[in-house]
Protein backbone atom coordinates (compact mmCIF):
# COMPACT_ATOMS: atom_id res chain seq x y z
CA UNK A 1 0.00 0.00 0.00
CA UNK A 2 1.35 3.92 -0.96
CA UNK A 3 -0.08 6.94 0.83
CA UNK A 4 -0.67 9.64 -1.08
CA UNK A 5 1.31 12.62 -1.17
CA UNK A 6 -0.97 14.85 -1.41
CA UNK A 7 -3.28 14.00 1.41
CA UNK A 8 -2.02 11.11 3.63
CA UNK A 9 -5.06 9.91 4.85
CA UNK A 10 -5.45 8.40 1.17
CA UNK A 11 -3.85 5.20 0.71
CA UNK A 12 -4.20 2.84 -2.41
CA UNK A 13 -2.60 0.17 -4.24
CA UNK A 14 0.52 0.87 -5.98
CA UNK A 15 -1.18 0.09 -9.35
CA UNK A 16 -3.67 3.12 -8.78
CA UNK A 17 -1.23 5.46 -7.74
CA UNK A 18 -0.99 7.15 -10.67
CA UNK A 19 -4.62 7.43 -11.67
CA UNK A 20 -5.02 8.90 -8.10
CA UNK A 21 -2.37 11.12 -7.96
CA UNK A 22 -3.89 13.06 -11.03
CA UNK A 23 -7.22 13.41 -9.46
CA UNK A 24 -5.82 14.45 -6.28
CA UNK A 25 -2.98 16.66 -8.61
CA UNK A 26 -6.32 18.66 -9.62
CA UNK A 27 -8.53 19.15 -6.25
CA UNK A 28 -4.98 20.26 -4.70
CA UNK A 29 -3.20 22.05 -7.25
CA UNK A 30 -3.47 25.34 -4.89
CA UNK A 31 -3.18 24.14 -1.72
CA UNK A 32 -0.18 22.51 -1.84
CA UNK A 33 2.75 22.94 -4.31
CA UNK A 34 4.86 19.34 -4.61
CA UNK A 35 8.23 18.97 -6.85
CA UNK A 36 8.40 16.02 -8.92
CA UNK A 37 11.55 14.38 -8.85
CA UNK A 38 13.43 13.72 -12.14
CA UNK A 39 14.32 10.57 -11.77
CA UNK A 40 10.88 8.96 -11.63
CA UNK A 41 7.91 10.80 -11.94
CA UNK A 42 5.68 9.17 -9.78
CA UNK A 43 7.86 10.39 -6.79
CA UNK A 44 5.83 14.05 -5.57
CA UNK A 45 7.83 15.59 -2.79
CA UNK A 46 7.58 19.18 -0.89
CA UNK A 47 9.79 22.06 -2.35
CA UNK A 48 11.42 21.94 1.05
CA UNK A 49 12.50 18.31 1.13
CA UNK A 50 13.44 18.19 -2.84
CA UNK A 51 17.33 18.99 -2.41
CA UNK A 52 17.28 15.68 0.16
CA UNK A 53 15.60 13.80 -2.01
CA UNK A 54 17.18 14.10 -5.20
CA UNK A 55 20.43 12.89 -3.15
CA UNK A 56 18.95 9.88 -1.74
CA UNK A 57 16.37 8.68 -4.31
CA UNK A 58 16.54 4.86 -4.91
CA UNK A 59 16.25 5.72 -8.79
CA UNK A 60 18.88 8.02 -9.04
CA UNK A 61 20.93 5.32 -7.63
CA UNK A 62 19.67 3.10 -10.13
CA UNK A 63 21.01 5.71 -13.09
CA UNK A 64 24.15 6.92 -11.73
CA UNK A 65 25.16 3.16 -11.50
CA UNK A 66 24.21 2.47 -14.87
CA UNK A 67 26.16 5.70 -16.44
CA UNK A 68 29.25 4.93 -14.43
CA UNK A 69 29.07 1.07 -15.36
CA UNK A 70 31.73 0.37 -18.01
CA UNK A 71 30.69 -0.05 -21.40
CA UNK A 72 30.36 -3.63 -23.00
CA UNK A 73 33.27 -4.99 -24.51
CA UNK A 74 32.31 -4.12 -28.76
CA UNK A 75 33.81 -6.52 -30.71
CA UNK A 76 34.18 -5.86 -34.08
CA UNK A 77 31.76 -7.10 -36.76
CA UNK A 78 34.05 -10.23 -38.72
CA UNK A 79 34.00 -9.77 -42.60
CA UNK A 80 32.85 -12.45 -45.09
CA UNK A 81 33.89 -12.85 -48.14
CA UNK A 82 31.02 -12.50 -50.26
CA UNK A 83 28.98 -15.96 -51.77
CA UNK A 84 27.97 -15.57 -55.64
CA UNK A 85 24.66 -17.80 -56.05
CA UNK A 86 24.96 -20.36 -58.80
CA UNK A 87 21.25 -19.82 -59.32
CA UNK A 88 18.73 -17.56 -58.71
CA UNK A 89 15.29 -18.42 -57.79
CA UNK A 90 13.33 -15.88 -59.02
CA UNK A 91 14.26 -16.97 -62.56
CA UNK A 92 12.65 -20.36 -62.78
CA UNK A 93 9.30 -20.55 -64.11
CA UNK A 94 6.85 -22.19 -61.90
CA UNK A 95 2.71 -23.13 -62.45
CA UNK A 96 0.85 -20.70 -60.62
CA UNK A 97 -1.01 -22.26 -57.49
CA UNK A 98 -4.80 -22.80 -58.70
CA UNK A 99 -7.13 -23.75 -55.36
CA UNK A 100 -9.37 -24.72 -57.51
CA UNK A 101 -7.74 -27.65 -59.55
CA UNK A 102 -6.03 -28.33 -56.02
CA UNK A 103 -9.56 -28.77 -54.14
CA UNK A 104 -10.62 -31.19 -57.25
CA UNK A 105 -7.37 -33.39 -56.58
CA UNK A 106 -7.83 -33.40 -53.12
CA UNK A 107 -9.17 -35.58 -50.51
CA UNK A 108 -11.47 -32.83 -49.17
CA UNK A 109 -14.43 -31.99 -48.54
CA UNK A 110 -16.50 -28.96 -50.59
CA UNK A 111 -19.05 -26.88 -49.71
CA UNK A 112 -21.46 -25.27 -52.30
CA UNK A 113 -21.96 -21.80 -51.86
CA UNK A 114 -24.36 -19.62 -54.09
CA UNK A 115 -25.77 -21.86 -56.22
CA UNK A 116 -29.03 -22.91 -57.45
CA UNK A 117 -30.69 -26.02 -55.68
CA UNK A 118 -30.48 -28.22 -59.36
CA UNK A 119 -26.51 -26.77 -59.65
CA UNK A 120 -25.86 -27.66 -55.95
CA UNK A 121 -27.49 -31.43 -56.84
CA UNK A 122 -25.44 -32.12 -59.50
CA UNK A 123 -22.53 -30.47 -57.33
CA UNK A 124 -23.22 -33.17 -54.66
CA UNK A 125 -23.34 -35.74 -56.95
CA UNK A 126 -20.39 -35.04 -58.56
CA UNK A 127 -18.34 -35.09 -55.11
CA UNK A 128 -19.66 -38.30 -54.53
CA UNK A 129 -17.87 -39.67 -57.70
CA UNK A 130 -14.95 -38.09 -56.77
CA UNK A 131 -14.50 -39.35 -52.99
CA UNK A 132 -15.74 -42.92 -54.85
CA UNK A 133 -12.59 -42.06 -56.95
CA UNK A 134 -14.52 -42.55 -60.25
CA UNK A 135 -14.94 -38.78 -61.06
CA UNK A 136 -14.37 -37.11 -64.67
CA UNK A 137 -11.95 -34.57 -64.82
CA UNK A 138 -13.21 -31.11 -63.43
CA UNK A 139 -15.17 -28.79 -65.70
CA UNK A 140 -16.33 -31.66 -68.56
CA UNK A 141 -19.86 -32.46 -67.32
CA UNK A 142 -22.22 -30.99 -70.07
CA UNK A 143 -24.95 -30.91 -67.60
CA UNK A 144 -27.62 -27.99 -67.77
CA UNK A 145 -27.41 -27.45 -64.12
CA UNK A 146 -24.01 -26.46 -64.09
CA UNK A 147 -24.13 -24.38 -66.94
CA UNK A 148 -26.83 -22.34 -65.64
CA UNK A 149 -25.42 -18.74 -63.94
CA UNK A 150 -25.13 -18.78 -60.02
CA UNK A 151 -27.58 -16.11 -58.04
CA UNK A 152 -24.32 -14.10 -58.13
CA UNK A 153 -23.56 -13.79 -61.53
CA UNK A 154 -27.51 -13.77 -62.44
CA UNK A 155 -27.51 -10.54 -60.47
CA UNK A 156 -24.70 -9.26 -62.24
CA UNK A 157 -26.56 -10.11 -65.04
CA UNK A 158 -29.37 -8.03 -64.40
CA UNK A 159 -27.84 -4.98 -62.92
CA UNK A 160 -25.93 -4.82 -66.56
CA UNK A 161 -28.87 -4.67 -68.39
CA UNK A 162 -30.50 -1.90 -66.15
CA UNK A 163 -27.53 -0.10 -66.76
CA UNK A 164 -27.55 -0.30 -70.45
CA UNK A 165 -31.24 0.54 -70.89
Amino acid sequence: MITCPYNREHVMLRKKYQQHILKCREIYKDKVELLECPFNKGHLVPELEFHQHLKSCDDRKIIVQHLNSEEPDVRPDTRHEKIEADENWDDDRVEDYNPQVYCAKANIIREPRGLFPAQRKAFFKEEERRRRGDAEQPGTSNSPAENRPTPHHHKERLHSKRSSK
